[in-house]
């Protein structure tokens, strides 16, 4: 028994290292917010197969700028991954407590774990909510994230 899980985990693993050879370069997408108050800069994802020192997972990098006239207590960056057939995966929040002023950059990077993550090929990324240091909270329409989430 033992022995077959290992020849199944090493033939996943082979299979999501394969993807890029199969002309699947995984796509990333960020939703434009113009009335967020902070402004996504950049985004990568990628599976990340386990090791001694790193979770198996899929790893989503995010670098984003308070564009906000107030400091920031708190932030989530939505977080949507999509497998090779365009279907649902998962949806975490990557949350940082980092302070920041008005203009300041900042960055963060979340693994999120999903059933068959070895098949990951599309991460959107959005601005879910803010925390204000007067402690008012900004949120997202969500009506029209899953709309742009729709479109894929």
């Amino acid at each position: 028994m033992l022995q077959n899980t290992g020849r199944l985990a090493l033939c996943l693993a082979i299979v999501g290292f394969a993807l890029p050879a199969f002309g699947l370069e995984a796509t990333t997408i960020i939703v434009a917010q113009p009335d967020a108050p902070l402004k996504i800069t950049k985004y990568t994802a990628a599976y990340q197969a386990s090791t001694r020192y790193a979770t198996e997972g899929i790893r989503h990098s995010v670098e984003y700028v308070s564009v906000a006239d107030r400091g920031i207590v708190a932030a989530q960056i939505g977080l949507v991954s999509f497998d090779v057939w365009n279907e649902f995966m998962n949806r975490t929040g990557g949350v940082s407590m980092d302070e920041m002023a008005p203009g300041a950059n900042s960055k963060g990077t979340w693994i999120a774990q999903a059933y068959a993550e070895f098949s990951f090929l599309t991460g959107v990324a959005y601005v879910a909510r803010v925390r204000f240091a007067d402690g008012t909270i900004w949120s997202a329409n969500m009506d029209e994230i899953v709309g742009e989430l729709r479109k894929i």
